[in-house]
């Protein structure tokens, strides 16, 4: 697996520098963690999404993930390549005084 991270950035970030964002991950507002899943059908994944660990089960393979940062577990976004035979999982990072940082 691999772990990415995304923000959403404008002209205004990447020309100007007008907000505060940086490239780190503390800027970040999304998580998305790709798992390569070989020899495996949709219809076989189990996903549980909890606020810092993540719970994937196939026939044939188990992963309990620790999550770097805490998610909203509740609007989560997931969705199977078939063609690379991986399972691409989109979570928002929940942190506090997002609603700073992020208005």
């Amino acid at each position: 697996y691999e772990i990415l991270f995304k923000q959403c950035v404008g002209t205004e970030d990447v020309f100007f520098g007008m907000s505060r964002k940086d490239p780190s991950t503390a800027c970040c507002e999304d998580m998305v963690i790709k798992i390569k899943l070989p020899e495996t059908k949709y219809s076989d994944i189990t996903l549980d999404i909890q606020d810092k660990v993540l719970d994937l089960r196939t026939p044939k393979k188990k992963l309990l993930l620790h999550l770097p940062y805490r998610v909203d577990s509740k609007n989560g976004k997931a969705r199977f390549l078939s063609e690379e035979e991986t399972l691409e999982v989109t979570l928002r990072v929940s942190r506090m005084f997002d609603f700073i940082n992020f208005a």
